[in-house]
């Protein structure tokens, strides 16, 4: 019990994503104390009394549907300076449209703090609560840039879990045929910008130390650090098992990408002899701490040994979509036993950070994939990756996901009449998925406080906030463009290897749309 009011949601709709209801709408009662859920019950057997003591704040919810907050599993904050600057191309060319290899000028740390509360906000006011963040800074990153993405998480109210990303293999290493493509000098100097491999080990491990010190459970555990090695393929086998040694002394997530093309695919069977998944599994990392990003170029083998781990898959079907890097085997991996959770990626190959865009393209774009439609991703599934899939995902499925008692109030509360997306009101939880748009949310809540207000986010100023942003990108971003600019002479080259890996014949596949016949 807290000093702070009660709060008492009266005969609400409520889908509670709890083991008994799963996505089954019902009417009911909730109780809110302090930052917790406290009681749930429903309407048919009785509800809830109101708490004795004259503190507990009842609101009528007849009107008003609560679900638990939604969870980006996979998402980077930084890119939100980068909004609309690409059009669809694939991911290896879009990176030196976004992650230029040279030249670029570090963000000042204001900027990183306001770019951050910016993405912050957009996932807030789309219901997002929760929020896996793989942070990555050009050139590099330093404790003072990590330090100002927790500021602004701890100061907006959000759960975020925050990375510190690395890798030791030079971006031409990450390619393959690069010697039939590329210029020998420009080989070299790729590798020569990269310090040894041990030296960023070394460099990687003392700033996660200070970073578990200093950040891992802030704001009363809303703030996690998690250990992100980048992708297998961009870093050395040492560097793997040192950050799952880490992962592992500190109970953290461990969080990379994972065959996320066709080309890494290919890069992973000449570097290994094998796929990356089974070569993660031959070093030991498939452990319930382990999210993985993407996971469309896999075997048959690779969607058995996922499906058997108890590590968690990250969807992202719209950043695939824009960067055209193919289609998660969604039926194949549940058949398998795999958990699902659901991520927008960053905001330049996505180009939004709304969670309820990423469900329902998540629940159409299977469709695509197999005729028969009973294998069709189904609202109830679709739903579970967005709650308790991504709590799994960010290490919080004990105390976030659903709505019951004993978690966290991190929830939604949408106004089922502000708008025509649940009216008529038929099934709610396909409405949800299908219609919603977020224009019915009235409140969203994170450890039991009231964050988003009827569309204003409630502890910041966002004009004042969205005015300095604009003026500090405005100044920051020509510098970083003469870096792109700079970085498309590799363009060509990039593009070459990227048709060459297409054509390449490999075991991995990603489904394709089947034929259509005119009847």
């Amino acid at each position: 019990m807290t000093n702070q009011p009660q709060t008492l949601w009266r005969d609400a709709l409520l889908i509670t994503m709890d083991d008994q209801h799963r996505s089954r709408p019902f009417r009911g009662d909730l109780l809110v104390d302090g930052a917790g859920i406290v009681a749930v019950a429903a309407s048919s057997d009785g509800g809830l009394a109101v708490p004795e003591g004259g503190k507990c704040r009842v609101i009528d919810g007849r009107q008003l549907m609560l679900v638990p907050g939604l969870v980006n599993a996979h998402t980077h904050s930084w890119e939100s300076l980068l909004r609309g600057t690409s059009e669809a191309m694939p991911l290896e060319v879009w990176t030196l449209e976004t992650y230029p290899l040279f030249g670029v000028p570090p963000v000042p740390d204001r900027l990183v703090y306001l770019r951050t509360l910016v993405a912050g906000m957009d996932a807030l006011r789309g219901g997002t609560t929760n929020v896996l963040d793989d942070v990555g800074e050009l050139p590099v990153q330093g404790p003072a840039q990590l330090a100002a993405v927790f500021d602004a998480y701890e100061r907006l109210g959000i759960r975020a879990n925050v990375s510190g990303g690395v890798v030791d293999v030079a971006p031409v290493d990450r390619l393959p045929f690069a010697s039939e493509f590329l210029e020998k000098g420009d080989i070299a100097a790729s590798r020569a910008a990269l310090l040894p491999s041990a030296s960023i080990i070394r460099s990687f491990l003392d700033a996660s130390a200070d970073a578990f010190r200093l950040h891992h459970g802030r704001a009363g555990d809303r703030l996690r650090y998690v250990v992100a090695p980048s992708a297998p393929q961009r870093c050395t086998d040492e560097l793997l098992l040192a950050a799952d040694d880490l992962s592992a002394a500190h109970g953290a997530v461990l969080h990379t990408h994972l065959l996320e093309t066709k080309m890494q695919a290919v890069v992973g069977a000449k570097r290994y002899g094998t796929s990356i998944v089974e070569h993660l599994d031959k070093l030991g990392l498939l452990s319930d701490r382990l999210t993985v990003a993407h996971a469309i170029w896999l075997t048959d083998a690779d969607i058995h040994l996922l499906g058997s781990s108890s590590a968690t898959i990250v969807h992202n079907p719209l950043s695939n979509l824009k960067l055209g890097s193919g289609l998660l085997r969604w039926r194949a991996l549940l058949d398998a036993g795999a958990t699902l959770a659901l991520g927008t990626d960053g905001t330049a190959s996505n180009d939004s950070l709304r969670m309820l865009d990423v469900i329902k393209q998540a629940a159409l774009l299977h469709t695509l994939t197999d005729p028969d439609f009973a294998t069709w991703p189904s609202t109830d599934e679709v739903l579970w990756a967005a709650t308790r899939g991504g709590a799994e995902a960010t290490g919080r499925a004990a105390e976030t996901g659903s709505l019951e008692p004993g978690k966290r109030a991190d929830l939604v509360v949408f106004d089922l009449t502000a708008t025509s997306n649940f009216t008529p009101l038929n099934d709610a939880a396909r409405q949800l998925v299908f219609s919603e748009d977020g224009r019915s949310i009235a409140e969203v809540w994170v450890d039991g406080e009231l964050v988003v207000d009827h569309g204003r986010i409630v502890r910041v100023d966002e004009t004042a906030v969205l005015a300095e942003f604009r003026e500090l990108a405005t100044a920051y971003l020509p510098a970083f463009e003469s870096a792109r600019a700079a970085n498309r002479i590799y363009v060509p080259a990039i593009g070459a290897i990227h048709r060459r890996a297409a054509g390449t014949t490999h075991p991995a596949t990603s489904p394709s749309t089947p034929e259509r016949t005119t009847p």
